[in-house]
């Protein structure tokens, strides 16, 4: 092993796996108190909605997913489970079952989180693939990727599909000034 080249050790895994825990949680939190969700901009921006009636992705009472073997998975790692053998079971559950949508959505919002674009998309497209109006939020995230990516065609695209699959003004006016940001910048 040359002396450039560290294994990581404990103490860097367990802030990975923090790390990865807090994105998850972020993930899961509520994106705005209730009742002043259509007026907080940070909900237009692209994120799920408390409002039931909003057309966003929907979001289960009591259990973090409705699927019972994603909520599982989410609750051991929220209860504080080794982050990455956890997302790993998530993981295999997906490769498993490749059209359990939840547990593909759920990774691709990880993906996204951590800045793996590239495999986000693959997630959410497949999510898109696998039931196109069911989740919403899955065009926003996309459209997000692809806008972070300098794909400002795709990411118009998949913003605009976004916005008719929601009702909430808070997010259709979001997706619009996201919409609006990328034609400016593409001129």
């Amino acid at each position: 092993m040359s002396k450039r080249t560290k294994r990581l050790g404990m103490p860097q895994w367990l802030m990975v796996g923090g790390a990865v825990l807090v994105t998850v949680l972020l993930v899961l939190a509520p994106r705005a108190p209730k009742g002043g969700a259509q007026s907080n901009a940070s909900a237009a921006e692209g994120r799920v909605s408390e409002d039931p009636e909003s057309g966003s992705t929907p979001r289960a009472e009591g259990p973090l997913a409705k699927d019972p073997r994603v909520a599982a998975i989410l609750e051991e790692l929220n209860a504080g489970g080794p982050p990455m053998q956890t997302i790993l079971k998530l993981r295999d559950l997906a490769e498993q079952e490749p059209d359990n949508v939840e547990a593909q959505f759920v990774l691709g919002t990880l993906s996204w989180q951590t800045g793996q674009y590239e495999k986000a998309m693959e997630r959410f497209r497949k999510v898109i693939a696998l039931d196109p109006k069911g989740y919403p939020d899955a065009y926003a995230f996309l459209g997000r990727a692809y806008a972070s990516l300098d794909s400002t065609p795709q990411a118009i695209g998949a913003l605009e599909t976004y916005k008719t699959l929601v009702t909430d003004t808070a997010l259709t006016n979001g997706a619009q000034r996201l919409i609006d940001e990328l034609k400016t910048k593409g001129t």
